[in-house]
């Protein structure tokens, strides 16, 4: 794609303004950088979208410089109507979770920023992300800037830079420049630059679709880190291309330098990688480029780079170890730069504000973006989501309503308010959208599992187990498989149908994933449905031990106690669930699960609203 795309979008240009020290000012009256293409980026939760159309069909797709080549899921590549065909034997694709086989897919028509591209290639395999990626052959092959905070990728191309800086916003502000590594091979477009980790030299990919930094456990150790330290904290497992989920741990670092930028005392998120071949050592992600503003220089093997402002590293890891105090050195003052002036450079700005919580300048962003374009639903869909994690959800109603009135078959819209009705407590609304999100899913896709969820919640496992074979089908060499299988077991056990296939589902779901508390209490769900009590009981005794507050598994513990005749055990676990999830009864009530009462307890007054709290573990 890489050549077509700079033949078809390239148009050569002289760009002034480039900051150029003194000593090279000579150099600089020669330096000429053409620009290819801009693309219009929105954040959607850390991942870099731009709009394309694929034959006619309007959506949109990720960045990932982290992709060698452009790839999306099987369910994507279903839900666009793509035929897939088998790539030659031995061709394969790895990742942090693992190794795949792809196959091709071939997008007749793909158009993109204005220029339509004919039988332009994607990979199709691997884990769903849930979206289709453009790699490393769109955005490593010549020049690239990258300021996600504003909603900026640029595509350039360079004659006669050598020696001068490219970072033409960055004029009085501190420009770092840090080395980026030539690759083993000629076709590999993967940006890799150098980064210092308590003084230890690393190769770094920088990674647009990866929403944190990683490093790697060996380079870890190369560092000095000690893994083994009261300090390094346990984190989640976790996954990409392939089946495998790894392990992975917040540690401190020393320091941590890019490009003269130097951070003390900062958490970094360290993964396994024990299995792992990959040249690069650790992994630049989304957290690093929000906060700086970069231009990566192919011809020149330099990233030029500067600090936007707010957290680093730490913005992926305050939520699990709160806030350390760093110090950073060499910054420079962040960036200011002029406003916006179109819809997409607002919506670009404001996306990467709610990615940095500052909600409220996302709001103001995103209604300057619809004060220029009023009838763009995606602008009212960002903006509902920015007031909706603001609080204010009134507001978010109106935006969805006003998008749902351009757009009434959208799916995502429909599930998005089904969602805000039911937390509202307007039950009989929730279940209309849910059923007409329902009736426009692409059969298949991820996107199906929010619904289910819906569906569950409001009652009726039934009309929502009917949605989840054809996902199970399409995600079986996933990392999400099963969790996917989990989830049907789940509903099969509360829709009381064919508990055998769910006993089989929830079997496999913990052979390949372990005995996650989640998936353990699935199975006691099915097994008290099964009238195999003491199987019930000894599921969620097991769950227990690792989530003492999983309400369900108290609850139905309750249940499976209750009902082989211990009486008492049975009142302590439900009177346990209750006072964790207040809701819990008549969560289960709906599906005939009906606990004793409290004893000596009027019953309670449902709080307003319908709160996620009991089973939302085993979806």
């Amino acid at each position: 794609m890489n050549r077509v795309l700079l033949t078809s979008l390239g148009l050569w240009v002289a760009v002034s303004g480039l900051a150029a020290p003194a000593a090279h000012a000579e150099g600089a009256n020669k330096c000429k950088v053409g620009l290819i293409a801009k693309l219009p980026v929105v954040m959607e939760n850390t991942r870099a979208s731009v709009p394309v159309t694929v034959n006619g069909k309007e959506t949109r797709v990720w960045l990932d410089s982290g992709a060698f080549f452009n790839f999306m899921p099987k369910a994507r590549a279903v839900e666009l109507g793509l035929r897939t065909e088998p790539l030659p034997m031995g061709f394969y694709m790895t990742g942090i979770g693992g190794t795949v086989t792809p196959e091709l897919a071939q997008v007749r028509d793909f158009g993109i920023v204005g220029v339509t591209l004919h039988n332009v290639q994607f990979l199709v395999g691997g884990s769903d992300a849930g979206n289709g990626f453009l790699g490393a052959n769109l955005l490593g092959v010549q020049t690239t800037e990258f300021d996600l905070a504003k909603g900026v990728v640029n595509l350039f191309q360079e004659r006669g830079c050598d020696g001068i800086s490219l970072a033409y916003w960055g004029k009085g502000m501190s420009v770092g420049e840090a080395r980026v590594f030539r690759p083993t091979d000629e076709h590999d477009y993967h940006i890799i630059v150098e980064v210092m980790i308590n003084g230890q030299s690393m190769h770094a990919l920088l990674d647009t679709g990866a929403p944190t930094t990683l490093l790697g456990r060996r380079a870890a150790e190369r560092a000095g880190i000690d893994m083994s330290a009261p300090d390094v904290v346990n984190s989640m497992r976790m996954g990409g291309i392939g089946m495998k989920r790894r392990e992975s741990w917040i540690v401190r670092t020393k320091t941590i330098s890019i490009g003269g930028e130097e951070i003390r005392n900062s958490p970094i998120r360290v993964i396994d990688d024990a299995d792992d071949d990959r040249s690069s050592d650790m992994i630049l992600g989304v957290d690093f480029l929000l906060s700086h503003h970069i231009i990566v220089s192919r011809a020149q093997r330099l990233m030029f780079v500067t600090y936007n402002g707010g957290p680093i590293f730490s913005a992926t890891t305050d939520g699990e170890i709160g806030r350390l105090e760093t110090r950073a050195e060499n910054m420079g003052k962040a960036e200011t730069t002029a406003d916006p002036k179109t819809a997409d450079e607002f919506a670009g700005r404001a996306s990467g504000r709610m990615d940095r919580g500052d909600t409220a300048g996302a709001v103001a962003d995103f209604s300057e973006a619809l004060r220029l374009a009023p009838t763009r639903a995606d602008l009212l869909e960002h903006r509902a989501n920015a007031y909706l994690r603001s609080g204010k959800l009134d507001l978010a109603r109106q935006d969805l309503d006003a998008g749902l009135a351009i757009r009434p078959t959208d799916h995502r819209l429909l599930t998005r308010r089904a969602q805000l009705r039911l937390a509202t407590g307007d039950r009989a609304s929730a279940r209309a959208d849910t059923d007409a999100a329902a009736a426009h899913l692409p059969p298949g896709s991820l996107d199906v599992m929010q619904v289910v969820n819906l569906y569950e919640r409001l009652g009726a496992a039934d009309r929502g187990l009917a949605l989840i074979d054809a996902v199970v089908a399409l995600h079986r060499d996933d990392s999400v498989y099963p969790s996917l299988l989990n989830a049907r077991s789940w509903n099969r056990a509360l829709a009381n149908a064919d508990l055998d296939r769910a006993l089989k589902d929830c079997d496999l779901a913990i052979k390949k994933a372990g005995p996650q508390p989640a998936m353990l209490d699935t199975r006691a769900l099915v097994q008290y449905r099964r009238k195999a009590y003491a199987a019930a009981i000894a599921d969620e005794t097991t769950a227990l031990a690792s989530n003492p507050r999983l309400a369900a598994a108290l609850f139905v513990r309750g249940l499976a106690r209750d009902a082989s005749g211990d009486a008492t055990g049975g009142a302590a676990d439900l009177a346990a669930a209750r006072a964790i999830a207040p809701r819990i009864d008549r969560r289960y009530r709906a599906y005939g699960l009906i606990a004793p009462p409290a004893p000596h307890a009027a019953p309670a007054k449902p709080p307003a609203g319908d709160a996620d709290e009991a089973e939302d573990e085993d979806e």
